[in-house]
């Protein structure tokens, strides 16, 4: 315990001194978090406060490996020393010190640069700190130094000369992490810039935009016409529909058109003047399942343009949300997932829907009447169409010759597939018509244990799994398409 102590009193009536330096060279660059823990552990060093890495943490609301890395922060830029990470302890070095540069870095290697940065910042001396500055990011980044010299004239050129090191090195760092390392690779950077000028200027004006373009605003423009490639005509386009708003807002703007496929000035007004319509139809879908959506741009990109691609109409698509409402399907990702079976079935209007819904209530009437003559008293499932659409597209039975093999079928154990033999075997002895299948032998008719292969002539054999694999070639799965 110390003999002697501030009151806690006197230690909210004093103050702690923050040196201009910090203020004027660090501050500006540094993030939020990082100058509350800056500021905070020089208020405990001028009080003499004592408190663990732990419950300083947990007075700036912050985990304490995240405190970890913001020290590390200032300990490279040379304003602390963390002494021990456990326990957690950290000292302040002098400013004045901090503005040394260090002594890994020789001065003959960098004198000609120091003389060509110093010239370019005619009405100030740089300071040790920020030639320093320079020195790691060329060194970190493999920047050669007359490529550095020319970012910095190039940001000085777009900034003034009051332009601070941090904005130069990170244009430098950036523009290295797209492979800008050498005054060749730099010339290159800057030519792709001068070439987008008359560009720049026709989407300024376009968004009523005076003065020139800033960096962030070039790169911009470079990531529109380089990477997406809309051409200057769409950009102007899309720009007079944000005038006023900026860059970031026509970034969101081109940000939609490329991931619907927008690109030309002619796409771009068909698809403004479909929009409105299409939030219509989707205000349509939607009530008429009955959801709300506050919000419909998400709706039309995800759903109701997609499916417009696909060639659907209004009165299909609102069709089609109807019958899925009167099956239960309440949602639009449910209305999705029918959008696409009809799509497969080639069904894109709403006539054609309603006929093919007509042609399954048809389908449906034929194979009631076939569970009646095998007297089973349920309703149509699913499996009973796909096996129903088996016998009769697939093996080519008639209706008529199904109810009589249903009839045979009457009180079996499982009738159904007592209908499936009776009719494959037919098929394998060619049987047309009902007069054929009543010419058939006693066991065929009556369900008996239908003839083995041999009896009928097949000479039986082992099949190999090559064999196996050319007889099941020309299956194919049937999916249930009816059953939406």
């Amino acid at each position: 315990m110390s003999f002697c102590k501030f009151s806690n009193d006197y230690l909210m009536e004093s103050f702690t001194l923050v040196d201009n330096v910090f203020i004027n060279e660090y501050m500006p660059y540094a993030e939020e978090k990082q100058i509350k823990a800056y500021l905070y552990g020089l208020y405990l060093c001028s009080s003499g406060g004592n408190v663990s890495g732990e419950s300083f943490a947990k007075t700036l609301d912050i985990e304490i490996d995240e405190l970890t890395n913001i020290f590390t922060f200032w300990e490279d830029a040379g304003l602390v020393r963390i002494i021990s990470k456990q326990p957690f302890e950290v000292s302040y070095l002098s400013l004045k010190r901090s503005m040394q540069p260090p002594k890994k870095f020789k001065s003959e290697k960098y004198s000609d640069f120091n003389k060509e940065l110093q010239r370019l910042f005619p009405e100030r001396m740089l300071t040790p700190n920020e030639f320093n500055e320079y020195y790691l990011a060329m060194e970190l980044c493999k920047i050669q130094q007359e490529a550095m010299l020319m970012i910095v004239q190039y940001c000085i050129n777009l900034k003034g000369v009051a332009v601070r090191y941090p904005y130069i090195l990170t244009v430098a760092k950036a523009w290295a992490a797209e492979g800008v390392l050498t005054a060749d690779d730099v010339e290159r950077k800057l030519t792709e810039y001068e070439t987008q000028t008359e560009t720049m200027r026709a989407v300024l004006r376009a968004l009523g935009k005076k003065g020139d373009a800033d960096l962030e605003e070039k790169q911009y423009l470079l990531k529109w016409t380089k990477n997406w490639g809309f051409e200057t005509n769409s950009l102007v386009c899309a720009a007079k529909r944000c005038k006023g708003k900026g860059f970031k807002k026509l970034d969101v703007v081109l940000d939609e058109y490329y991931r619907m496929g927008v690109f030309t000035a002619e796409e771009m007004n068909e698809f403004q003047s479909r929009l409105e319509g299409m939030k219509n139809l989707a205000v349509k879908i939607n009530r008429t399942i009955g959801v709300y959506y506050e919000s419909l741009e998400h709706v039309v990109e995800v759903y109701v343009a997609p499916w417009l691609q696909k060639g659907y109409d209004e009165e299909a698509l609102v069709t089609l949300a109807h019958y899925c409402f009167l099956k239960g399907i309440k949602t639009l990702e449910g209305i999705n997932g029918v959008v696409d079976k009809f799509f497969k079935l080639g069904l894109l209007t709403k006539d054609s829907i309603n006929q093919f819904i007509e042609r399954q209530l048809a389908n449906d009437s034929a194979v009631k009447r076939m569970l009646d003559a095998a007297s089973l008293t349920r309703n149509v499932t699913a499996s009973d169409r796909t096996q129903y659409r088996i016998w009769t597209v697939d093996w080519g039975f008639s209706e008529e010759i199904i109810e009589y093999a249903a009839t045979l079928s009457v009180s079996r154990p499982y009738p159904l597939s007592h209908i499936n033999r009776l009719l494959a075997d037919w098929r394998s002895r060619g049987v047309k018509s009902v007069e054929d299948a009543k010419r058939q032998p006693q066991y065929a008719q009556s369900g008996g244990t239908v003839a083995a292969a041999g009896s009928r002539g097949f000479k039986e054999r082992e099949y190999t799994q090559e064999d196996l694999a050319v007889a099941f070639a020309d299956l194919r799965d049937y999916d249930d398409l009816e059953d939406i």
